[in-house]
């Protein structure tokens, strides 16, 4: 029997949530994984994490250190549940983010936001490689101690492993649909992307001349995930 994914996305459209998934949703499906997305901003119900066997968090337009929005808040104490119960987490950006406060890190505004593929300093190339990879973010993660960061760049921190968890500042995930996902189907705190002084038209392009590359990219690294965390799949 195949594994049960939970992929937690956050402040989009209903039309686009297989959209913001990108290239990593066709990844966990090609290895037969089961994947339930839910909208965790939205109040849905969440399974026990006893009935997953991974969770995987993706980005939002809001922030984890938003102390307003409750649904952070009952999202980071989930999360906290899944660790307990040994169940892995995959955390993307804000996934990554949230991931890092459920383990006692803290998530401040940057100093130094990033957009568009960048590469990162990796300690560990063999789980997450030096990229080039999608940024696009406004926040900076801080581990407690017992937390190894793995990747890092000028911003910050950019990868960090915990047990089976693996948490990412950067979107791997990114494809075209995803992208206009993000441009089309956000909402929240940060919806319009036309605000944030980016050249949207050059990003576009850029995503889409690395479509094949970051699609590999994105594999390659959930299936390091997946060994690193030590799940087994049927992969098609």
């Amino acid at each position: 029997m195949g594994l049960r994914a939970l992929t937690l996305v956050h402040n989009v459209l209903p039309e686009y949530r297989r959209a913001i998934v990108g290239s990593l949703l066709p990844a966990m499906e090609r290895r037969g994984i089961a994947v339930d997305i839910v909208a965790a901003d939205e109040d849905e119900p969440l399974p026990a994490p006893g009935e997953v066997d991974l969770v995987v968090v993706t980005g939002s337009t809001d922030s984890v250190h938003d102390e307003s929005l409750s649904w952070i808040g009952r999202e980071r104490e989930y999360l906290r549940t899944a660790i307990g119960a040994g169940v892995p987490i995959y955390g993307i950006c804000f996934g990554g983010q949230i991931l890092a406060s459920a383990l006692g890190g803290t998530v401040a505004v940057s100093s130094r936001p990033e957009h568009g593929f960048v590469p990162v300093t990796s300690t560990r190339p063999e789980l997450v490689a030096e990229g080039p990879w999608m940024q696009y973010h406004y926040d900076t993660i801080t581990v407690p101690d017992d937390v190894e960061v793995i990747a890092r760049n000028e911003a910050g921190v950019q990868a960090f492993v915990s047990g089976p968890h693996l948490g990412v500042q950067f979107h791997p995930e990114i494809d075209p649909e995803c992208f206009v996902a993000w441009r089309d189907g956000f909402s929240g705190t940060r919806s319009d992307m036309s605000e944030d002084g980016v050249d949207l038209e050059a990003l576009a392009a850029s995503i889409a001349a690395r479509t094949d590359a970051a699609a590999d990219d994105c594999d390659v690294l959930f299936e390091r995930f997946l060994a690193h965390a030590g799940l087994d799949v049927v992969r098609g």
